[in-house]
């Protein structure tokens, strides 16, 4: 008899951690997932049931203590993040003051400056190599009449 009580109270204890796992919140995992949780039980029935007991007993309690807030933090909320000042390109001490002291600036204007050249020359190569034929069909030769 005293065996079948036991069995029934470790089979409760099993079932109780089950209901509870599938049932908890994501702040009562303690930070494992529910799959590993139930594997736990199933797999390793008595030791997964208590590991999950006091796991999530200690997660609320810590909840509850902190004003029935969920924090995800088990120190309570974390301090806000402190960034570094941005600092924009006009405030830099190193940053150009006018724009031929820019090397972007200065490489910009020498392709455009090449750019330019470049097609100066290919504009000024077509009439030059074209024979009166081509001229006179873009009508800058001489007209024949």
């Amino acid at each position: 008899m005293s065996n079948l009580v036991l069995f029934l109270l470790y089979l409760a204890l099993v079932v109780y951690a089950l209901v509870d796992v599938i049932q908890a919140d994501e702040e009562d995992l303690g930070g494992i997932q529910k799959g590993f949780w139930v594997v736990a039980i199933v797999f390793l029935p008595l030791a997964g049931s208590i590991a999950w007991i006091v796991v999530s007993n200690g997660a609320r309690r810590r909840r509850a203590g902190s004003g029935g807030q969920a924090t995800g933090f088990p120190a309570g909320r974390p301090a806000p993040a402190r960034y570094s000042r941005r600092v924009r390109s006009w405030e830099q001490e190193d940053a150009p003051v006018a724009p031929e002291d820019d090397p972007e600036f200065i490489w910009l204007m020498e392709q455009a400056r090449r750019k330019r050249e470049r097609e100066a020359r290919e504009g000024t190569g077509r009439t030059e190599d074209a024979g009166p034929e081509d001229e006179r069909q873009r009508g800058e030769g001489h007209v024949e009449g």
